[in-house]
């Protein structure tokens, strides 16, 4: 009990402040763009669903998602409105023709993510194409949206993209948020496993392709469980299926994903219906809609701050905030929160379902194409602070967007250890994340101090390539090759030869299995 509070106070930890502000910036993004969109909503009467579609937009364009180069940061203004048409006209088209809405709806969101494979710019063309999508997903199903909903929602989503990156450029010509480092392209394969190290078999069709083919059936399967059983509340069992199953970063992913959307969907239930019982209350002095306006929007700033610790604390806040918005429209709270509750359960079971058996994605393969481009990453600063001082800027970031891939994995990974039953105190496959960690330090402190004008001498360049060369075997022995002979640790390094030592006890947990060779 005590351990798990103390997991819990070093995840609501915020050193400096950093995720209050990156909150701060979205949130105010929140209210111009809600702000501006009141004028279509009650000028052309299209009621309080262009004003959901433009929060909804906001939230999920992040500083992380608006990207850190000029070209990145202009690619949404040209995306956004075009997409923002399509999706409009699809999000009618679920409610006037639904088989043709869905079908369509499955497509779009399952080709997304099969142009990963074209690598890390067809990748964020595919971030941006789900985000209108998934947002007119939240919209025709609580609040049906009113004539020349597309046209304005493809202007909602210029707005929402040109008043974001101002406001996030602000921030960080201010100095309120810290400006981000722009790695080579090569770091892009860092944070995602490598296709061709993800195979199973041959026969096996790579990362991306397996992922799109779950996410079609589990959206099928959502839309089919959704409209059959649910009713009018479908679009949980959709949104629930995709948030469960995008991102996928292996079956135990899924799993975890699954577990705290559930846990958080419960919690945000349980939170809507007690606020429905003060809302009862307030009817009676017409301050019932102030109130529910108010609660989801302290429920949205918290969702915000809390959202990058845990994806439970974000499942609670939208569903809080959804449930909200449905008692607005004059929904029933009792009975429908139940009917949420139920489908998001069961979505989430199809979801992981589907994860698990079809096309699976193995934890340990995605886990091991992470640590190999974090190892090349650590490999190329390393060279650079001997031979090209001048990229060294650029490597440590790669390196740092290697380590934060990483980290993605760390829950699930920490969870599976918790679990299981005999060894706890052995090393697990966990223990490679902290092992990589403790190189970041020691290997920043060398690339700071040649990149402020401190160069290595010979003797300390020699070492320090011989460390490089530690780390490419480290590296080998994924593949399944023989750790590296023991040596002396270097004069100059110590620290760097220690970390690199300790990364080569778990690393053989993750090792490619070897291949029977033929008779």
């Amino acid at each position: 009990m005590r351990n798990s509070l103390k997991a819990l106070a070093r995840s609501l930890a915020d050193p400096g402040l950093l995720r209050l502000r990156s909150t701060a910036v979205t949130y105010a993004t929140v209210l111009i763009t809600a702000a501006i969109a009141c004028v279509p909503a009650i000028r052309f009467g299209l009621g309080i669903s262009i004003v959901v579609l433009a929060v909804m937009l906001s939230i999920s364009f992040t500083p992380e998602r608006a990207g850190a180069g000029a070209r990145q940061r202009l690619a949404p203004i040209v995306v956004l409105p075009l997409v923002g048409i399509a999706a409009g006209g699809v999000g009618t088209l679920m409610f006037k023709t639904p088989l043709i809405g869905d079908s369509l709806f499955v497509c779009v969101l399952s080709g997304a993510i099969w142009i990963r494979r074209y690598g890390p710019v067809a990748t964020r063309v595919g971030t941006l194409i789900a985000l209108p999508f998934i947002t007119v997903l939240i919209v025709p199903a609580p609040i049906r949206p009113g004539e020349g909903f597309v046209p304005w929602a493809a202007a909602m989503a210029l707005v929402v993209a040109v008043v974001a990156l101002a406001l996030q450029w602000a921030a960080r010509a201010s100095g309120f948020l810290p400006r981000p480092v722009t790695a080579p392209i090569a770091a892009g394969r860092n944070v995602s496993p490598a296709p061709r190290a993800s195979r199973n078999s041959t026969m096996c069709p790579i990362v991306s392709t397996r992922v799109a083919l779950q996410m079609a059936i589990t959206l099928a399967g959502a839309f089919l469980i959704g409209h059959l059983v649910f009713g009018e509340h479908w679009f949980w069992a959709v949104l629930t299926g995709y948030v469960v199953a995008s991102g996928n970063r292996g079956r135990g992913d899924v799993l975890f994903k699954g577990i705290h959307r559930t846990v958080g969907a419960l919690g945000g239930t349980m939170l809507a219906t007690l606020l429905s019982v003060f809302a009862t209350h307030a009817a009676d002095t017409g301050a019932a809609a102030g109130m529910s306006v108010l609660a989801i929007g302290v429920i949205l700033a918290l969702g915000l701050w809390l959202r990058p610790t845990g994806y439970g604390w974000w499942a609670a806040a939208m569903t809080a905030m959804i449930s909200i918005l449905h008692e607005l429209e004059g929904t029933s709270p009792g009975p429908a929160m139940l009917v949420r509750l139920a489908a998001i359960v069961v979505a989430g079971a199809f979801a992981v379902a589907v994860a698990w058996w079809v096309l699976p994605v193995h934890t340990a393969a995605v886990m091991r194409g992470r640590v190999s481009g974090a190892l090349g990453a650590l490999t190329d600063l390393l060279v650079a602070c001997i031979k090209q001082p001048e990229d060294i800027q650029r490597h440590r970031a790669s390196f740092d967007g290697a380590i934060t891939g990483l980290r993605q994995l760390g829950p699930t990974l920490r969870l599976e250890r918790t679990a299981r039953l005999r060894n706890r105190g052995a090393v697990h496959r966990a223990d490679v994340i902290p092992a990589i960690e403790a190189c970041w330090e020691p290997a920043d402190a060398i690339a700071a101090r040649v990149e402020h004008g401190h160069p290595l001498s010979a003797d300390e360049s020699r070492e320090l390539g011989g460390l490089a060369r530690r780390v490419g075997a480290c590296r080998r022995m994924l593949a399944g090759a023989a750790p590296p002979e023991p040596a002396d640790p270097p004069h100059a390094f110590p620290d760097l030869h220690a970390a690199i030592v300790g990364l080569e006890a778990p690393l053989p947990l993750i090792a490619r299995p070897a291949e029977p060779q033929p008779s």
